[in-house]
């Protein structure tokens, strides 16, 4: 009798373990499904430049924009080390709608803070993330493929510990 109610107890326990991992496999399950989906985003890539960005390796992001009557955000991101020599970073960007040159520009990221050298953005350890605007609220002017050049324009010719370089392109979310 005593081996049946252990039995018994081993097949409850292990009918509860069995209930609790599917459980969390259906809130993990959840939880990515709601964080993945960013119904506003048309774009993102990164690029990896494996710790050393060259100033005459341009870097080519290509995407299409279906509806050119709503206004886009084109936003950058940076993966840098901690040992990265400077606090900021000076990104230039080239917009090309087919062959033709739409837009250009300079950003200026600052990577650290100037006082403390914090480094910004997100991130643990050694490598942090800087999110960083290109383009704030642009319409395009017609429907179809773009290009988006990215060239780092410090006075260095190779940057050393900026490991990738990103573009993502998303609606702006309208009230």
């Amino acid at each position: 009798m005593n081996g049946l109610n252990l039995e018994w107890l081993f097949e409850i326990y292990s009918e509860n373990l069995k209930l609790k991992k599917m459980m969390r496999i259906f809130c993990l399950s959840i939880l990515f499904a709601i964080l993945g989906c960013d119904s506003d985003r048309i774009f993102e890539e990164y690029i990896d430049l494996k710790g050393i960005w060259p100033q005459q390796s341009s870097q080519l992001f290509e995407f299409d924009i279906i509806d050119s009557e709503i206004p886009y955000h084109i936003t950058g991101m940076v993966r840098n080390k901690n040992s990265y020599a400077f606090n900021n970073l000076y990104v230039k960007y080239e917009l090309f709608y087919e062959d033709s040159l739409i837009k250009t520009g300079l950003t200026e990221v600052i990577l650290f803070e100037p006082k403390t050298g914090k480094p910004l953005g997100t991130g643990m350890g050694s490598t942090f993330d800087r999110n960083f605007d290109f383009i704030k609220s642009y319409t395009f002017e017609a429907s179809g493929h773009y290009r988006m050049k990215i060239t780092q324009f410090m006075r260095l010719d190779t940057l050393q510990d900026i490991d990738q370089i990103g573009v993502r392109v998303a609606a702006v979310a309208q009230p």
